[in-house]
């Protein structure tokens, strides 16, 4: 796949890339937010509970 992609020009690496960013994004900011609410509740206590 690195050779295939290696051998593709600028403009065929750009039309690659706009479909992954248009898909990628609202992953990172719906997964993001979630993942976030979900570690620092527990981190928090942690700490808490540590001192």
């Amino acid at each position: 796949m690195r050779a295939y992609l290696t051998h593709l020009t600028p403009k065929a690496l750009m039309l690659l890339a706009v479909p992954v960013i248009v898909i990628a994004y609202p992953v990172v900011t719906v997964v993001v937010p979630a993942v976030v609410r979900a570690v620092v509740p527990d981190v928090v206590r942690t700490v808490l509970s540590l001192m």
